[in-house]
């Protein structure tokens, strides 16, 4: 994927793909693996600070015949507070979904910081045999870039 650059505001990027195969019923912020990679879970540090602008998810099938999952991005394994959220769900048969959040400043992360997805799920979630992938994306503070 590309990047967005606004001389003003930064360039605007995606971090990922998270992964989970087989998203599983009844999970509460269960992490998303950075790559598929077993036991990682968040990025490397980020190279300046910046903010949490979105987040895209997609399956690798059809919408699930019940339930929602909702996902979410946390900083260091901790769910950001209102942060931007992706449903997919049976009542709108989804298979992707995006989620902004409600102001492009609302969300800053330091330097250093190492961002992450998670998936809560309901008790109903059909089917379990989907993989989920998720990109979370960024806007890098300009001034921070020049001095990374």
């Amino acid at each position: 994927m590309g990047q967005l650059f606004s001389s003003v505001h930064g360039p605007v990027v995606p971090i990922g793909p998270f992964y989970v195969a087989n998203l599983d019923t009844a999970l509460t912020n269960t992490d998303l693996l950075l790559q598929g990679t077993a036991g990682v879970t968040l990025s490397p540090g980020m190279p300046s600070s910046g903010t949490v602008v979105g987040l895209s998810i997609s399956n690798n099938g059809s919408a699930p015949s019940a339930g929602t999952a909702t996902f979410s991005v946390h900083s260091a394994g901790t769910e950001i507070a209102a942060g931007p959220t992706a449903v997919i769900d049976s009542a709108t048969n989804t298979v992707e979904s995006s989620g902004l959040a409600a102001s492009v400043r609302a969300h800053t992360f330091a330097k250093g910081a190492r961002l992450g997805v998670s998936a809560t799920t309901t008790t109903n979630l059909a089917a379990t045999t989907l993989d989920y992938s998720a990109y979370i994306w960024v806007r890098f503070d300009v001034n921070g870039l020049a001095t990374a």
